[in-house]
C-alpha cells in the first residue's frame, strides 16, 4: 500500500471515530452566514429607524478601512479549510426591535457630545453599580467587535437561541438588550440594571459587589453565550478517545491533517457565533529526547494567555490575599518590554526532566521530553490576556510592566504551525480592556477603536472621550482584541 493511501485510509478511520450512538456529521458543514454584509428592510417605526441606522452604522464601520487599521473585521471570514467558508450569503430582515431592558439613565452626556453633537451610534457610556467596571470594559470592547454586534443587532441570535437553561439564556437575551440599547445612539450612557441581575443569577462568582477580574468575567460572558447559542443543539454525544494503536497512527498525519480532524472533531459539537469570531486551536507536542517520538494534542481557545517575561523586581506591588498590599517589594526599574517577547516565552520550548519526565509510547519507560506549544488555527478575533496577576504562596502580586503594543501589523508567523504558515498571520488592534491601581482597590477602563476612522474612544464608565492612538496602550493594559486582516 503506498504512503498516500495509507494516510487517506487513517484520515477516513480518525474521520468516523464518532460515539456509536452520536449522529452522522458532515465532515464539512454549510450554513447561512450570519455575519455577511446585508441590504436592510425599510424599518415600519421609530424605534426600527433607531436600529436600522444602527445597523447601516455598523455596516459602514465594517467596510471603512483606517490607516490598514480597520477593527471593523475586513468583511471575510476564514480562509483555508475551516467549513464557515462554504456559507452561503443570504438578505435577512431587521426584527421589530424590543423595548429597553436597561434603563436609561440621562441624555447623552456632555463629554460623549463632544465626539458628535448629533448623537453616535455605539458611543455609550456604562453605569458602575460600585464595583463592575471591569463589567463594562468587558462590554465596551465586545460592543466594539462589530461581526459580534451586528448579529444580535440583526436579530439572528434568535433563531440559534436555545433556552434550555433559564438562567443562562437570560443572560444572553439581557446581553442583546444591553447591545440594543447602546447601538441606538440615544443616550449618553444606559444602565445594564437587567444584564447586571441576570450575570448575578447565573454565576456565584459575579453575585456580590466586590471588584472581579475582567479576564475571567470575559471568559464566562463568552462561554455563556456559546452554549446558549451553539446550533449544535441537541448535542452529540462525545467522541470516544483514540485508543494507543489509534494515537501512534495518528502522528504520521502531518501537521495539517492532525489539526483539521480535532478541528472537525470539536465543530461537530460546537458551532455558534462565538466559534466564528473567537476560536481558535493551539498544538501542544511532546517528543522524546531518546527516541524522538512525539505525542500531539490539540485544544481549542478562545483567549491567549500571555506571560510577562520580566525578573522579580518588576511585581509592582505584593499583598497577602485577604489584606491590603505591602509597602516593600517596590522595584527598582520597570522596563518596558515588547509584546513579541510575551509570545516568545508562551512559545518557548520546555524540558520535562527529573519528576516531570513522560512516559514514552515508544520506549516504555520514563524519559526526559520537549513540550512546545505552537498556534494552528487563528481565529478572526484574538484575544489576548496579559497575565498581570498571579498568586505566589500567600501572597497576590500584580506586575506593572509596560508591555509595548502595536496597534496595527501584529504578527504570528514565528508562532504558527507549518501547515497555517501561508495563511495571514497578521492582527490590528481595536479594543483594550485596561486595569488601574493595585489588586485590593483597582478600576477599569477600555479604549475602542470606533472602527469609521482613525478615532480612538475611551470609555471610563458613564463617561466617554477620545483619546490619540499613542495613549491607546500603556502599563495598565490587561485585555488585548485584535483582527485578523486579509489579503487585498
Amino acid at each position: 500500500m503506498s504512503r498516500n493511501s495509507h494516510t487517506s485510509d487513517l484520515i477516513k478511520r480518525f474521520e468516523n471515530m464518532s460515539s456509536p450512538k452520536a449522529p452522522a456529521k458532515p465532515a464539512t458543514l454549510t450554513r447561512r452566514n450570519p455575519l455577511s454584509p446585508n441590504t436592510w428592510s425599510k424599518p415600519k417605526s421609530t424605534d426600527d429607524q433607531s436600529s436600522s441606522a444602527a445597523i447601516a452604522t455598523i455596516e459602514a464601520a465594517h467596510y471603512h478601512n483606517a490607516a490598514g487599521s480597520d477593527p471593523a473585521l475586513n468583511g471575510q471570514l476564514h480562509s483555508g479549510s475551516n467549513p464557515r467558508n462554504s456559507a452561503v450569503y443570504e438578505h435577512p430582515t431587521v426584527s421589530p426591535s424590543n423595548n429597553a431592558a436597561g434603563e436609561a439613565t440621562a441624555p447623552r452626556s456632555h463629554r460623549a457630545s463632544q465626539i458628535s453633537d448629533s448623537g453616535v451610534f455605539g458611543v455609550t457610556g456604562l453605569k458602575n453599580f460600585g464595583n463592575t467596571c471591569f463589567m463594562n470594559s468587558v462590554i465596551q470592547c465586545l460592543i466594539g467587535t462589530k461581526p459580534l454586534t451586528r448579529y444580535f443587532m440583526c436579530g439572528d441570535w434568535k433563531k440559534d437561541f436555545i433556552q434550555a437553561s433559564p438562567a443562562y439564556a437570560n443572560v444572553t437575551s439581557e446581553y442583546a438588550q444591553v447591545v440594543e440599547n447602546m447601538w441606538r445612539g440615544q443616550y449618553g450612557f444606559v444602565s445594564p440594571k437587567d444584564f447586571r441581575q441576570a450575570i448575578a443569577d447565573c454565576s456565584e462568582q459575579f453575585r456580590g459587589n466586590d471588584q472581579e477580574d475582567a479576564h475571567e468575567f470575559a471568559s464566562f460572558l463568552l462561554d455563556t453565550l456559546h452554549e446558549t447559542l451553539n446550533r449544535r443543539h441537541p448535542r452529540p454525544p462525545p467522541e470516544r478517545d483514540m485508543t494507543v494503536e489509534e494515537e501512534l497512527d495518528f502522528e504520521n498525519l502531518d501537521d495539517k491533517q492532525q489539526s483539521d480532524l480535532q478541528w472537525n472533531r470539536f465543530i461537530r459539537r460546537n458551532d455558534s457565533v462565538i466559534t466564528n469570531i473567537f476560536q481558535g486551536q493551539i498544538q501542544s507536542r511532546l517528543m522524546c529526547m531518546a527516541c524522538r517520538h512525539t505525542s500531539t494534542t490539540y485544544h481549542t481557545f478562545t483567549e491567549l494567555s500571555l506571560p510577562i517575561p520580566v525578573s522579580d523586581n518588576n511585581f509592582s506591588e505584593l499583598g497577602d490575599a485577604n489584606g491590603p498590599p505591602m509597602p516593600n517589594h517596590q522595584p527598582s526599574s520597570n522596563m518596558p518590554i515588547n509584546i513579541y517577547q510575551c509570545l516568545e516565552a508562551y512559545a518557548e520550548t520546555e524540558v520535562l526532566d527529573g519528576e516531570n519526565k513522560w512516559m514514552c509510547p515508544q520506549c516504555k519507560v520514563k524519559r526526559p521530553a520537549t513540550k512546545k506549544l505552537m498556534i494552528s488555527r487563528l481565529p478572526l478575533v484574538l484575544i489576548v490576556h496579559l497575565k498581570r496577576f498571579s498568586t505566589v504562596g500567600h501572597f497576590r502580586e500584580k506586575l506593572s510592566t509596560n508591555v509595548l503594543i502595536p496597534t496595527i501589523n501584529l504578527t504570528l508567523q514565528n508562532y504558527v504551525t507549518s501547515s497555517i504558515a501561508q495563511e495571514p498571520t497578521t492582527y490590528n488592534l481595536y479594543a483594550v480592556a485596561n486595569h488601574y491601581g493595585t489588586m485590593s482597590s483597582g478600576h477599569y477602563t477600555a479604549s475602542v477603536s470606533d472602527g469609521m476612522s482613525s478615532h480612538w474612544n475611551y470609555f471610563d464608565d458613564t463617561k466617554v472621550s477620545q483619546i490619540p492612538e499613542s495613549q491607546v496602550t500603556s502599563s495598565a493594559a490587561y485585555l488585548l482584541f485584535f483582527v485578523r486582516t486579509q489579503p487585498r
